[in-house]
């Protein structure tokens, strides 16, 4: 495993940790004021949230099928998602 490899599934699972904070938010805000602007932000980081713990899982269980051309990428789109996940964290909280 490279190390670019390593570094998309690190970012891949700090997007997941921070989507979960989200979800967290969300959820508390979605229970308690039962708007369901809240629901669907809910579910919506719901879904982000296993979008990228499955990623992060993808990329370290199927590591050997990547080809070496391919892992700079997934590395810069781990980053760009980690950029929009704390941008929407910093406004949210």
């Amino acid at each position: 495993m490279t190390m670019l490899l390593s570094l998309a599934i690190l970012l891949y699972a700090v997007n997941a940790a921070l989507f979960a904070a989200l979800a967290y938010v969300y959820g508390r805000t979605a229970f308690s004021t039962k708007a369901r602007y809240s629901v669907g932000l809910f579910i919506f980081s719901l879904l982000l949230l296993i979008h990228s713990a499955g990623t992060a899982a993808a990329y370290f269980f199927l590591s050997q099928y990547f080809l070496e051309e391919a892992v700079p990428y997934m590395s810069v789109m781990g980053s760009i998602e980690l950029v929009g996940v704390l941008a929407l964290l910093r406004i949210t909280l």
